[in-house]
């Protein structure tokens, strides 16, 4: 079979081939990006999970301080006994006291565990997706190389031009692929930011019931339950501030130039103060503190929105770029295209050999 021939019968394949490719060209770059996320979700889950062993060790000693102090009647005795009960009574507060911080730390910690936990499962998922569309694009360039040496083995000083568009095409590509996996990541830290707005707005709704807990028991309408809501409702606020804290510094490992979250400090004030100082004074300041700790987290929220339209337009403009490289991508390919078919022309077509016989 001659080389014309050949030619014709790989030239419909080979058009699949390049248009199964350009439908694949960003898969590696985006794996790697998806590769190393996957590596620092684990170095995070890591040092969380040493976090929260050691909190979990601080909860554990605070609580059997706390039942002691709770629990031990003769300790009450003794110590109302001999006219301290006072001391008894402050002594087991601060036990109270610091079993509810090292409870409130653990529970943080664990809100922030889940949050990493469920961006590990998610991003796994993706990568088999993408792993899947790697395969086939190494499976399609192989059978195109494979098909290039079958058609041109052997010397190809007879296709010069051949040659240069080959170094072109190679070159367009790579300063396409660099960009694109800028783009994976401007989208990654977008996926991110938009998480922590979700986050941080839930934190603002705990800390607004906070407040409605806090007026009611200053009318007089809350007692203990109020107290109890209060407080649920700024260790919820906590946990979706750390939560968002989380999500915006991930955001900032796939695009150093995001400016950092202003400092979000929620009031915890524990139950034992709250009963101890249930008063008109004690309940005011509470809430002033409350209408401050929703103040910061409005001004991280305002400043978080600005840091997402930001980075969206870097995105934009960063996605018009790999937009142009691709069009260049695709017309240096295209030129490829063109010079391989005059190769396969001529090589289908040779000139007559050499004779000295005049015509």
């Amino acid at each position: 079979m001659s080389l014309y021939d050949n030619i014709a019968d790989a030239k419909e394949r080979h058009s699949q081939i390049l248009a199964e490719l350009n439908a694949l060209q960003d898969a590696p770059e985006t794996l790697e990006s998806h590769k190393a996320f996957l590596s620092h979700l684990s170095r995070q889950i890591t040092d969380t999970d040493h976090r929260l062993k050691e909190v979990g060790k601080c909860t554990k000693i605070g609580r059997e301080r706390h039942e002691r102090y709770r629990d031990s009647t003769m300790r009450r005795l003794m110590y109302r006994a001999s006219g301290k009960r006072a001391e008894f009574e402050e002594k087991a507060d601060d036990e109270m006291r610091s079993y509810y911080s090292a409870l409130e730390q653990e529970n943080q910690t664990r809100a922030q565990r889940e949050m990493l936990e469920l961006q590990s499962r998610e991003t796994m998922q993706d990568m088999e997706n993408l792993k899947a569309a790697c395969a086939k694009r190494a499976k399609l360039e192989d059978e195109l190389e494979t098909m290039y040496e079958r058609l041109f083995s052997g010397p190809t000083a007879e296709f010069p031009e051949e040659d240069a568009q080959e170094e072109a095409v190679k070159a367009a590509r790579t300063h396409h692929r660099g960009l694109s996996k800028e783009l994976s990541n401007r989208r990654r830290a977008l996926q991110c930011l938009a998480k922590a707005q979700v986050t941080i707005k839930e934190a603002l709704l705990y800390l607004f019931e906070a407040q409605k807990s806090c007026e009611r028991d200053m009318l007089g309408f809350g007692g203990a339950l109020a107290d109890f809501r209060k407080q649920n409702s700024l260790s919820n606020a906590q946990r979706k501030v750390s939560q968002t804290q989380i999500l915006v510094d991930q955001a900032r490992h796939f695009d150093p130039n995001m400016p950092r979250l202003p400092s979000m400090d929620i009031v915890q004030v524990d139950m034992i103060s709250g009963i101890l100082c249930d008063n008109i004074v004690f309940n005011m300041n509470y809430l002033n503190m409350i209408y401050d700790s929703f103040g910061q987290v409005k001004v991280a929220e305002e400043h978080l929105a600005s840091s997402f339209r930001q980075t969206k337009l870097r995105e934009e403009h960063l996605q018009t770029k790999v937009h142009e490289t691709a069009d260049h991508l695709v017309e240096a390919e295209r030129d490829l295209r063109r010079v391989r078919d005059e190769a396969f022309m001529k090589a289908a077509d040779p000139p007559p050999p050499y004779t000295d016989t005049p015509a």
